[in-house]
Parts: structure tokens; sequence; C-alpha cells
């Protein structure tokens, strides 16, 4: 039988959504990434979910861009590999949705064009 959902009474559960609360995942940075994390411990674990999407907040002073870039944990490897990025060019409140399919990813600030900048980013499975 292939992997089912099951419900509290132990029966299939027909194809729903599920979303967690946010969490956050980053909060106050304020400089770019000189490099990636060392390991897994600060991304967001999104084991048996399809897509995490992370809630960013950003404010800044003379801000004109910041770029940030999904990365994703390769366990057998122990490294991190970059997948898409998205450059903004507005402060405020941004969404961005990120295929995890149940792996572990993380959101860095690649580049940033500006006189400073703070960032915060939530993190949503689902």
């Amino acid at each position: 039988m292939p992997n089912v959902r099951l419900d509290a009474n132990g029966l299939p559960k027909a194809p729903v959504y599920e979303a967690t609360g946010p969490l956050v995942h980053r909060s106050g940075v304020t400089a770019m990434d000189a490099a990636d994390p060392a390991d897994a411990s600060g991304a967001v674990d999104c084991a048996g979910y399809q897509e995490c999407r992370f809630d960013i907040t950003i404010t800044g002073v003379a801000f004109t861009s910041l770029e940030v870039a999904a990365l994703f944990w390769n366990s057998r490897q122990s490294k991190w590999f970059t997948g898409a990025s998205r450059l903004y060019t507005a402060t405020g409140q941004h969404a961005l949705a990120v295929e995890a399919r149940g792996s572990f990813v993380y959101l860095k600030v690649v580049a940033f064009s500006g006189t400073s900048f703070s960032l915060s980013a939530d993190s949503i499975l689902s």
C-alpha cells in the first residue's frame, strides 16, 4: 500500500492542505551572509511538507536592493546547494514560497545595496 496519511481514527485522509503556524527563521539580520552555514542546525526542517513560505520583513536606510537565495542541504555531501534567488527593491513585507519537498531550507542574504538594512523572516510549512 502506498504511503497514506491517516486521520485520528486510522482512516485514510483525502488530499488535504495542512500548514504550520509561523516560526522565526531569522531575526535582526543586518549584514550579508559571508558564507553558507556550517550545517543544517539553523535551517527550516521541512520533513513531511511540500513548501516553505518565508514571510520576510525588510527595513532600511537609503535602501536600493536586497537579494536572498534559498539554500538546500544535501545530507550525503554535507553541503548547501543554492536554489532560486529573489531581488527586492523596496522595504516592507514580502512572501517567498520555496518548493522544499521535505528538505532542510535556509534563507541566505546574498547581496545588498544601500546604507543599511534589517531583515527578519518567519517560515510557514505546507
